[in-house]
């Protein structure tokens, strides 16, 4: 009796709790800023405590040249390139990373994660994120970039376009993962699902999200914070911050370059008047220039049909000053640049019926749930607890919903990634069965 008591509670328990959560007390234990979440984000991880290659490598490089009429402005940015890394002579999994906001496929990020994948057998093609200038000027299919439904679909376009290619020249593949860092972790779930949707055209199997958002527009809130809260609300404000830093570093005497040390850069930051709140403004700052390009892209393209936030201006040459219209976009942060100019945009040239909470929801994970619920076993979600990009419920959500799931105590937004146990640790999870 007390046997088939215990039978029935393994068989009733053991489905509901599935994968069994990844012990984190050993990973990373020599990581350095633990008890800053801001500086993980902004320095990363130690070179000597990082992932150590046997042969890293470049990759070959591939791009998609656009079909559209670009502005002469923006011609340097007709191409979209992308990196390929082939297993020589041998089937071997392919890795797909999409790169994180603002990055290329050849950012540092990206190139160690790709390398990381080659390194332990696999074939790898690394994309640049669709908030970059190449891709938002070359690819997008919108006159203002950024709507994530549309992207996706314009991705998952050039990811079976870049692996038929491969095929075409020798790459041998069997299993086929998806994954990304930061947006690029949100954009690969999405890409995994509308596989799924097209009867798995490309055939993922798995996808990895490592520090992903849950909601793409909380994420860029909690980023436009870290500017409001140190008074920067407009771009004089701003022009203005950075006039002290800059005269901080060129004129106080007691600054020195020497003082800096790689070995311990915490205490040599201190030496230099940089604290945290600097870095938390230098990242909101960061985040702002992706906005920023993608209003100023928008304004180029839409010519007489431009919202005129930047500029009064309807046409650009090659060689004109930009400098009024750079400075007013990075007092454009993103949850504006999606409400005031991207929406009404889409409402009007794209699709009249669109229902703005609608809209809202295409920047939320949750949006995604009925497909993460199926597929809850091959999505792996790898995140820090004390991501700058994630609320307490973003991570009560994350704890809830996924199953194959590791959340790693401290390393800020993808600052502990670069650490060696970090990136077996994907590639392990990757390959659980």
């Amino acid at each position: 009796m007390l046997k088939k008591i215990l039978s029935l509670i393994t068989i009733l328990v053991f489905p509901a709790i599935g994968l069994a959560e990844t012990d984190v007390s050993q990973i990373a234990s020599d990581y350095p800023y633990k008890e800053s979440a801001i500086l993980a984000t902004v320095l990363g991880t130690p070179a000597e405590q990082q992932y150590k290659f046997k042969n890293p490598k470049g990759p070959k490089v591939r791009k998609f040249t656009t079909t559209k009429k670009i502005p002469e402005i923006l011609r340097q940015w007709k191409d979209y390139e992308y990196g390929v890394w082939t297993q020589k002579g041998k089937k071997a999994p392919l890795m797909i990373i999409i790169s994180g906001t603002g990055s290329v496929y050849n950012s540092g990020m990206s190139l160690f994660l790709a390398n990381v994948f080659y390194d332990r057998g696999y074939n790898v093609i690394a994309f640049s994120s669709p908030t970059t200038m190449p891709y938002i000027v070359s690819q997008s299919k919108n006159v203002y970039a950024g709507y994530i439904k549309d992207e996706t679909n314009q991705m998952y376009s050039l990811i079976q376009q870049a692996i038929s290619k491969e095929k075409n020249d020798g790459m041998k593949v069997d299993k086929i993962y998806i994954g990304g860092y930061s947006l690029g972790g949100f954009q690969s779930l999405l890409v995994h699902e509308m596989d799924e949707k097209n009867n798995r055209r490309i055939g993922i199997d798995k996808s990895l999200l490592l520090n992903s958002p849950i909601s793409i527009l909380t994420a860029t809130q909690k980023l436009d914070g870290f500017l409001v809260k140190n008074g920067v609300y407009d771009a004089r404000s701003l022009e203005k911050y950075m006039d002290t830093i800059f005269s901080r570093l060129m004129y106080d005497k007691s600054i020195q370059i020497k003082d800096i040390e790689f070995s311990n850069l915490t205490t040599s930051l201190g030496k230099v008047g940089l604290g945290e709140k600097d870095f938390e403004m230098l990242t909101g700052l960061l985040f702002r220039f992706y906005s920023a390009n993608m209003t100023f892209a928008g304004e180029v393209f839409s010519g007489h049909n431009a919202v005129g936030r930047l500029s009064d201006k309807k046409s650009y040459k090659r060689f004109d000053s930009v400098s009024n219209e750079f400075r007013e976009g990075l007092s454009v942060s993103f949850d504006e640049y999606a409400k005031e100019i991207l929406y009404p945009y889409l409402k009007k040239y794209k699709n009249p019926n669109l229902d703005f909470n609608d809209f809202i929801n295409e920047f939320d994970l949750k949006n995604s749930q009925d497909f993460i619920n199926r597929n809850n076993k091959n999505i792996i979600f790898i995140t820090s607890t004390d991501d700058i990009l994630l609320a307490e419920e973003d991570l009560n959500y994350i704890r809830k919903t996924f199953s194959n799931r590791v959340l790693i105590p401290f390393g800020g937004h993808t600052g502990v990634l670069w650490h060696k146990d970090v990136a077996n640790l994907m590639v392990n999870k990757l390959e659980e069965n």
